[in-house]
């Protein structure tokens, strides 16, 4: 049948749906209303009986789709007015009123009342008065006011007044002031109901009349609406080279033909992909191999397509075995078992489509009755529900897309021709790498565009295939779409919904489950014949089969199920819903096309934003223009993926005002008041599903929910997961009664709901506190929520009865999965026999999976949780804090008696069959947990493991294991399954088997226990290792850690541990990083160290307050050839530091030297270096050491080339040497000697940061030369330093970074080298003097003696970020003419006595005209800002942070570029006016204003260095992240 016709049916039953109960009917049956509402109701009826009429019969007819499209239409219209007469007759039910009724149940002055009410409103719209206009409310004011009045003096008067009542009059109340309910507009509802059915009837007359002469034509037939005749593949390709599955068909024919597959007698291969994907070209270039050929004596290639006839391919495969000798008598089945016996067979099934299981194993008869081992089935099919039915062994082969240099290999061929010359097209190949960028690598898509290129070799046509997508209007049945079609059209209806409302998220979204569901009862898609069948079970059952059916792919991702619409798939989505939804996205909101059926909307704005997260112009110009687009009144979803800045709220405001029709509302992510904007929605009388979220950082409880929420009547799914600001609820929130999920962060409780049992549908309920102070609270409130699937109870100290527990009726509620029981912590005082009574009467149905209790008062565990233990299907078990006598059955637990006695627990032959999950915190009398034989069998599926707070706790199951290597001897273990354990406080458990004693365990945590360990941390996910001792930890060894399952291990952490042994070290050949922290390794001193040659790949190396000798940590650095990140830092032992050379660098160092040095000085070195090469390396001797040889550190040879980062803090004492000095190891020796200047020959070295080494260049003085390489990038030095005013940085070409601070000496060395011939980029100078005088220096020579080559310099420099403090030393002119044309961000760090720029530092800061960032940072006593700001003109962001004294914006004003003013500020309100003035003036400038909150503390601040794992300095500032911390110290 015909997809219009089912989606038009489908559209007409949704509109039925409000009047089918006759709920509405019964409150509409009006003079007026109840008419319109049944002629309407009859018009559907009769549409949907017609549209039924045609169920099973195929109808073929185009035309019939525009008149389909107008009945779907009009039936949209339709559900909306049912809908919202619906939501009505709801808000009458709770408001006790009677806007529908012609007359008043309240009396005849009532129905005076109502019927002028009524009129007032036609009146006031006929004037051209809105209904809340306040001509509208004088019409409709007088005679409510005179009815009152006279109402009084009546008998048969029972009016009110609508703003009073008992709820507002009753003092004892809490005063909430009500939600404004919506005017019901009975006239102009009723009026639209009469063109709605006037414009029906001719639109089904006419479908009618078209359907009923197709079906004078047609016959019933049981084929698929879709099975359209697929073409039939053939063991010949018709692609002669097969690009990019290379690997893969190696392997499948390595697997069929001398692989485990021949040891089989027969094995099923199936190989799975969408559609266009490659599959049978796969497959005939394989079946066509000369290795397959020669290896199978019979070969059968079969296409099934979509009809699996079981007798049909048995009579398929006979035909086409080979004929000789061919005895024809008996059954098919039997001709293929004498044809097959004792002869090898390769049967290709190709592009099955669906297959049962009975009918499978019947096709294998036949085939599986042969005498001879390795006969293979390969299967070819686009839906993995079939590879499950088909498959043999987990041998499943999944087909994606092509690698992208292949696939462009593949592109260009189909667009050029194979081999041919592609040369002098570099603009088209150039628009080709974009577009092989949408095709996701789908061979079928490469053909699909290569035919549409192919003819048209120029820009222009190609440019427009690009931005059009045009290979998605490709209807041929080679074409990609139509390929991908042929697999959703195959789907039923209900699932081509699920799927295509999919198209509204972004590409490659990540869906959860729940996500997915919630998303599709929003829309209302979800139906089920049974009436049993919740909506969630429908959802998930929907979800599996698009899996199966290759629609959606599942992935884990941390631990968790996902879902992902991959590649062209999600294309596929757009192209099937366009008919009715679009997804906008900055790059294609021009493009798009909006039909005016369109009623789903999602705005996509990744990209939209710059660097700053300022919203591009014409995306946003765009967005204003999409109103004369879209028909927003028949919206019925509006989605927002991505963030958007504040200026969108006008926009967002505008556009949507009157998408009154919305029934998703999806706002994750927005930076303003959400509340306000929905409150001016308030005829949001369709809403099902919103979705809200507040983008901040810290919870901002000034920032409020909608008020109009409770009015959300038909509201069943309230996301508030990302929300950041209050949670207050109107109080009226219980009249949705429809609610079925309310979700709060995962961290947060619901808040109080009062009156919780009118929503009769909610599924989770957190944080339920039982009697508070207002009513509406008592626990009787929960007997009426049977729908809940959670429920937490706080404050269950205030239930005095088990009369009044009982009145939550927990045990009825078959649904309920988490349950979490909380008493008051810290109490003083209970009654434990009045708690246990109450414990026991909560008891839950025993369909429980998840169960905690916390802070219970009684004495023992409840019958249900004991020795009549009936929620046996626990998964989760959660107990806090309670000192009972009998726990629940744990095994064999010893609990704390009187003083020297232990008694034992509970017995019982019960026990938890699922648990997965089990927590023990707080429990003091917990003695011993005792592993016996019988264990084993009570926790085999237990998978996490949490003891805390246990202060007696002594002994645990596993406390006295060892390793456990193999399979078996996890099996024979307490738990078996355990991945996640975790122990905290519990002083007195003094034995714990070494970590991790098995290969199970993935996450360990052990916090305070009585080992020896502060803490040890393991992860095999992440492969991180943390161990911290205490002075009670002797050893190290395997006792503690279990280092034969820690091969894997990546990531290793000591710190105030013992040495670790050498040996232990060595078992560890994955460590990739080490951090010792006050630890070391401690080498056996008998070994011969000549004789040893382990080594390790670790690559990143830190070393804190190392408590060894230079020597050891020499001997470390040796067996480490690929370090490429060292960080020391508190190394006071180790006072001298040099660097091994190669022989040949030692000639090197000689010629450096040669330059630098007197004719004197360069023949001493030389006649010193070449008498280090003629001696015998082994005169330096290990006997011939001394003291001072314990404080050398020596780098070995091979870290010249692997070093790339070195990081030196806090070494007070250490020197960097250039003499050469005796190693102490022969290997190494022979390597190569001491010497050379400072860390020179560590020529491979990028990165360098030196902090608080007051003598480390303290020789600097002797250097001929710089002491770093000239390979640095990224130099970093902070504080006071020795030697540092000699330091020349000429020599480093290669710097782009180099931050100096704290440095206090006058520096004039090397920066104009780095500036003009350079790569420096970002530059950093604070409390250092004299940088930027040297550079000044340097062009005032140049303006002297090379003024024409000077002028070339102004151009040359790279330099793009600039920081200082140093603002005499910058802002002069020629300086400032020599960074024009590169700085583009500049941040002045100020002092406290500078009150104004002088004339010559403002004109040199207007030279900067490049610049794109400024940033002024505490000058306490400027008076103004420097004038010529506006000159500035490709100024973006102005950042102004503590400027007490400035009280207004620069007089000139600011640039017109400025896109983002920031202002930190200290009690400045009258420059904060003028900034919300100029904001007012120039809305396109986005403002923010916060207090600066580091004022007060920032005399002494100091900028921190940032390590390998914080961004860099320039970064920073890029980021607008804080520009100050505190000293390392601090």
């Amino acid at each position: 049948m015909d997809t219009g016709i089912i989606a038009a049916r489908w559209v007409v039953g949704k509109a039925l749906s409000p009047v089918l109960d006759g709920l509405v009917e019964a409150w509409a049956a009006s003079r007026e209303l109840g008419p319109n509402v049944d002629a309407l109701k009859m018009e559907l009826l009769y549409a949907r009986a017609m549209l039924n009429n045609v169920r099973g019969r195929e109808i073929h007819n185009p035309d019939l789709n525009e008149l389909l499209q107008k009945l779907r239409d009009l039936a949209y219209d339709a559900d909306d007015v049912l809908d919202e007469l619906d939501y009505f007759r709801i808000q009458d039910e709770l408001d006790d009123t009677s806007e529908a009724a012609a007359e008043h149940a309240k009396g005849c002055v009532g129905n005076l009342f109502l019927n002028t009410h009524h009129t007032a409103k036609a009146a006031g719209k006929l004037l051209g008065f809105s209904s809340c206009s306040s001509c509208a409310a004088r019409c409709c004011a007088w005679p409510r006011n005179t009815m009152l009045a006279i109402g009084k003096h009546l008998p048969c008067s029972n009016f009110h007044d609508d703003d009073g009542g008992d709820s507002v009059h009753d003092d004892s109340k809490k005063s909430v002031k009500p939600t404004p309910k919506l005017k019901f507009d009975r006239v102009g509802l009723s009026k639209k109901m009469k063109i709605i059915v006037e414009q029906l009837q001719p639109v089904c007359a006419k479908v009618a009349t078209i359907l009923n002469l197709e079906l004078l034509g047609s016959h019933l037939t049981m084929q698929s609406r879709s099975a359209k005749s697929r073409p039939v593949t053939t063991p010949t390709s018709i692609e002669p080279t097969l690009y990019g599955r290379d690997t893969i068909m190696k392997r499948i024919i390595d697997s069929i033909t001398q692989g485990k597959c021949c040891e089989e007698f027969l094995t099923v291969l199936p190989i799975v992909g969408p559609g266009g994907i490659g599959k049978t070209t796969l497959i005939q270039h394989m079946y066509n191999s000369q290795l397959v050929q020669n290896h199978f004596q019979i070969k059968v290639w079969i296409c099934v397509s979509q009809s699996f006839s079981v007798g049909k391919l048995i009579e398929e495969i006979k035909e086409k075995l080979p004929k000789e000798g061919e005895n024809k008598n008996g059954s098919a089945e039997e001709l293929i078992e004498r044809k097959l016996k004792s002869k090898r067979f390769l049967l290709i099934l190709d592009d099955i489509w669906k297959c049962e299981s009975d009918d499978w194993k019947r096709l294998l008869v036949p085939l599986s009755k042969g005498q001879t081992k390795g006969n293979i089935i390969i299967v070819t099919t686009r839906f993995p529900v079939v590879t499950e039915t088909v498959k043999t062994i987990d041998n499943k082969i999944l087909l994606e897309g092509l690698d992208d240099v292949e696939f462009e290999e593949l592109f260009l061929a189909y667009v050029f021709g194979p081999g041919k010359s592609r040369n002098g097209r570099q603009d088209l190949l150039d628009i080709g790498k974009d577009i092989v960028k949408k095709l996701k690598g789908s061979p079928l898509a490469a053909k699909t565009v290569g035919k549409l290129l192919s003819n048209h070799l120029d820009q222009y046509h190609w440019k427009r295939v690009l931005e059009s997508k045009e290979w998605e209007l490709q209807a041929g049945d080679h074409d990609i779409m139509p390929a991908l079609k042929l697999s959703y059209d195959y789907l039923p209806f209900h699932l081509q919904q699920c799927f295509s409302y999919c198209a509204l998220f972004p590409e490659d979204y990540k869906f959860n489950s729940t996500e997915l569901i919630r998303f599709w009862i929003g829309l209302d898609i979800l139906h089920s014949e049974s009436q049993n069948k919740a909506l969630e079970d429908i959802a998930l059952s929907n979800i599996d089969s698009l899996v199966n059916h290759g629609f959606f792919k599942r992935e884990e991702t941390d631990g968790h199920t996902c879902y992902i619409i991959h590649d062209l798939l999600h294309n596929l989505a757009l192209k099937v819903a366009s008919l009715e939804c679009v997804s906008l996205h900055c790059s294609n909101v021009k493009s798009v096309e909006i039909r005016p059926s369109t009623r789903h909307l999602s705005i996509i704005t990744y990209g939209a934003n710059d660097t700053d997260g300022i919203m591009d112009e014409n995306f946003k110009s765009e967005m204003i223009k999409l109103k004369k687009r879209l028909k927003v009144e028949n919206m019925q979803t509006l989605m927002i993926f991505g963030q958007v800045d504040e200026n969108f709220v006008g926009c967002f405001h505008d556009l949507f005002k009157e998408a009154s029709a919305l029934r998703v509302l999806y706002l994750p992510a927005m930076p303003f008041l959400v509340g306000s904007i929905l409150d001016k929605f308030s005829g949001f009388v369709h809403l099902r599903y919103l979705r809200l979220g507040f983008r901040r950082f810290i919870y901002d409880n000034t920032t409020h929910l909608p008020t109009s929420l409770s009015r959300f009547y038909h509201l069943r799914i309230l996301d508030l997961q990302e929300w950041n600001g209050s949670f207050d609820l109107p109080g009226d929130i219980s009249n949705l009664a429809k609610l079925h999920n309310f979700l709060v962060p995962k961290s947060k409780n619901h808040p109080a709901i009062s009156n919780v049992r009118k929503l009769q549908f909610l599924q989770e309920l957190k944080g339920f506190e039982v009697n508070r102070k207002d009513v509406g609270f008592e626990l009787k409130q929960l007997g009426y929520l049977m729908e809940l699937r959670e429920l937490s109870i706080d404050n269950l100290e205030k239930v005095h009865t088990k009369e009044e527990a009982a009145e939550a009726k927990l045990l009825n509620n078959n649904r309920l999965r988490k349950l979490t029981l909380k008493w008051k912590e810290g109490r003083t005082s209970t009654d434990a026999n009045n708690e246990d009574q109450i414990l026991e009467t909560l008891q839950p149905h025993n369909n429980l999976q998840e169960l905690s209790i916390h802070w219970h008062g009684g004495s023992s565990c409840p019958k249900w949780l004991g020795r009549e233990l009936s929620v046996k299907f626990l998964e989760t078990f959660c107990l806090y804090n309670v000192v009972w006598n009998i726990l629940p059955p744990l095994g064999e637990v010893f609990l704390v008696g009187r003083p020297g006695e232990e008694s034992i627990g509970h017995k019982t032959s019960q026990n938890f069959h699922s648990l997965k999950r089990l927590e023990l915190v707080g429990l003091p009398n917990l003695r011993k947990w005792v592993a016996k034989e019988v264990f084993p069998m009570f926790f085999s599926l237990l998978e996490v493991l949490i003891v805390k707070n246990c202060n007696e706790l002594t002994e645990l199951p596993f406390s006295y294991y060892t390793y456990c290597t193999s399979e078996e001897d996890v099996k024979a273990t307490c738990f078996p399954r355990l991945r996640e354990l975790k122990i905290r406080n519990c002083q007195k458990l003094v034995s714990l088997p070494p970590i991790p004693y098995t290969q199970t365990l993935c996450s360990v945590k052990i916090r305070y226990v009585g080992t020896g360990l502060t803490s040890l941390v393991y992860s095999s996910k992440s492969s991180v290792l943390e161990v911290r001792g205490n002075k009670d930890l002797n050893v190290l060894d395997d006792n503690v850690l279990a280092f034969r399952n820690l091969n894997q291990l990546q990531d290793l952490k000591i710190i105030g541990c013992p040495p670790l042994e050498e040996q232990h070290l060595q078992t560890l050949t994955s460590l990739k990083r080490l951090h010792l922290g006050g630890s070391s390794i401690a080498f056996n001193p008998t070994i011969d160290r000549s004789d040893v040659k382990w080594q390790i790949s670790i690559e990143y190396l830190a070393i804190n307050d190392w408590p060894g000798s230079g020597k050891e940590l020499t001997q470390l650095l040796f067996h480490l050839p690929k370090l490429s990140v060292l960080r020391l830092s508190g190394c006071h032992k180790i006072t001298r530091l040099s660097v091994a050379l190669k022989q040949q660098q030692i000639s090197a160092q000689v010629e450096s030297t040669q330059v630098t040095d007197s004719n004197h000085q360069q023949q001493q070195k030389a006649e010193d270096l070449d008498l280090l090469e003629e001696e015998e390396v082994t005169q330096l001797d290990v006997d011939r050491e001394d003291e001072n040889d314990n404080r050398l550190l020596l780098f070995p040879v091979h870290l010249t080339n692997s070093l790339h980062e070195l990081y030196i803090e806090d070494c007070t004492e250490l020197i960097l040497i250039p003499h050469p000095l005796p190693i102490g190891h022969n290997n190494m020796e022979e390597e190569g000697i001491g010497g050379g200047w400072g860390l020179q020959a560590l020529c491979s070295l990028l990165k360098l940061e030196i902090i608080g080494c007051p003598v480390l260049l303290s020789l600097q003085y002797e250097a001929p030369a710089c002491l770093f390489p000239s390979s640095l990038q990224y130099l970093y030095i902070r504080g006071p330093m020795e030697g540092v005013q000699m330091l020349d940085l000429s020599n480093l070409t290669s710097l782009t970074e180099l931050f100096i601070q704290d440095c206090r000496e006058y520096l004039s060395k090397g920066l104009w080298p780095l500036l003009t011939r350079g790569q420096l980029s970002n530059l950093f100078v604070y409390k250092t003097y004299g940088l930027f005088a040297g550079v000044l220096d340097s062009i005032l020579r140049g303006m002297q003696e090379e003024q024409e080559q000077l002028h070339l310099l102004e151009h040359s420099s790279k330099l793009q970020v600039l920081g200082t403090d140093d603002l005499a030393g910058i802002l002069v002119k020629p300086i400032c003419r020599l960074l024009s044309s590169s700085l583009t961000n500049l941040t002045l760090r100020g002092n406290s006595e500078v009150e104004r720029f002088t004339n010559e530092q403002e004109e040199a800061l207007q030279l900067l005209t490049f610049l794109q960032d400024l940033k002024f940072i505490h000058y306490d006593k400027l008076q103004c800002f420097p004038a010529g700001l506006h000159r500035l003109s490709n100024l973006k962001r102005l950042h102004i942070q503590s400027y007490p004294s400035i009280q207004s914006l620069p007089k000139d004003g600011l640039p017109d570029s400025l896109q983002l003013l920031e202002v930190r500020y200290r009690g400045n309100e009258k420059l904060i006016k003028q900034c919300k003035m100029l904001k007012k003036t120039n809305p396109k400038i986005e403002l923010k204003i916060g207090v600066d909150e580091l004022v007060s503390a920032v005399q002494g601040l100091e900028w921190s260095a940032p390590s390998s794992s914080q961004p860099s300095a320039a970064e920073a500032v890029r980021g607008h992240i804080r520009l100050f911390r505190p000293p390392r110290s601090a």
